[in-house]
C-alpha cells in the first residue's frame, strides 16, 4: 500500500479530509523518527517495537563477483512485531 492509498483509506474510514489525514500521518512518522533517534526505540501497543541498533563493521562478499567488500559500521532500524501481530499471521497459511 502506498502512502496516497493509506491516506485515502483512512480518510474514507474516519470521515476526515484527506489533507487532514495526510498531516496526521506525516506528524506520526516525524514523531516516530524523532523518538527513535532520541530514545533508540519506539513501541506501538498491539503492533510492535522499532529499535535502532548499531551494526559493527564487517567484510562481505559481492554476490556477482565474489570479491570482498568492506561494510562500515552503521545504525540499522529493526522492527519486532507484537504477539498479536504474529498470531494474526500465523493462521493465514
Amino acid at each position: 500500500m502506498k502512502k496516497t492509498e493509506l491516506v485515502a483509506k483512512l480518510s474514507e474510514d474516519s470521515g476526515v479530509s484527506q489533507a487532514a489525514t495526510k498531516t496526521i500521518i506525516d506528524g506520526l512518522v516525524q514523531t516516530i523518527l524523532k523518538t527513535i533517534k532520541k530514545e533508540k526505540r519506539f513501541a506501538i501497543a498491539g503492533l510492535g517495537v522499532f529499535h535502532l541498533v548499531k551494526r559493527a563493521k564487517r567484510t562481505c562478499r559481492n554476490p556477482q563477483t565474489g570479491d570482498p567488500v568492506k561494510v562500515k559500521a552503521h545504525n540499522a532500524l529493526t522492527f519486532k512485531p507484537s504477539k498479536a501481530v504474529k498470531s494474526n499471521f500465523a493462521d493465514s497459511k
